[in-house]
């Protein structure tokens, strides 16, 4: 005849009770870890920040005939500076397989307020008659600073908001 085993608790059951109090400190400690330093809340702000431009400007040329005479330079910027124009001359050889060659170089500076336009004059003894001779022109214009505005988000844990706060 078969003996019949009293019933017992479950395995289960028993490892529960046994370990049940250092399994639920785990869990708080685990979730505690996870709430105070994961980088979980963002949070915006704007900074000022500062950068380096030139001055906005245009030019031209006018001339008589297709000869230069000279470079107009408007500041269309809201302060002024001082600009500086550099021409030069160019001798364009018959030949056209020679390449052109720089003959000479003039360089004038000239405040210019702002919104204004001033004249910039060709040397007098630059005959420029195309093609034999050309004019090429660049103008350099002073920097400024401006202050701007960035908005920017940072990522923060709840700790480093803890810590960070005034009590």
């Amino acid at each position: 005849m078969s003996q019949q085993v009293p019933p017992s608790q479950p395995l289960e059951s028993s490892y529960l009770k046994k370990y049940k109090k250092l399994i639920l400190v785990s869990v708080v400690i685990i979730t505690l870890i996870v709430i105070l330093v994961a980088p979980v809340i963002p949070i915006k702000y704007t900074a000022t920040q500062t950068r380096t431009r030139n001055l906005r400007y245009s030019s031209k040329v006018y001339g008589l005939y297709n000869i230069p005479k000279i470079v107009n330079v408007t500041n269309t910027d809201s302060i002024g500076g001082s600009f500086s124009v550099t021409m030069k001359k160019w001798y364009q050889p018959p030949s056209p397989l020679q390449s052109k060659e720089l003959e000479d170089t003039f360089t004038q500076s000239l405040f210019i307020n702002a919104h204004s336009t001033r004249t910039f004059d060709i040397p007098e003894d630059w005959l420029i008659y195309p093609p034999m001779y050309s004019f090429t022109h660049s103008v350099s214009a002073p920097t400024t600073q401006e202050l701007y505005n960035v908005t920017k988000t940072e990522y923060k844990s709840i700790l480093d908001l803890i810590g960070s706060s005034d009590m």
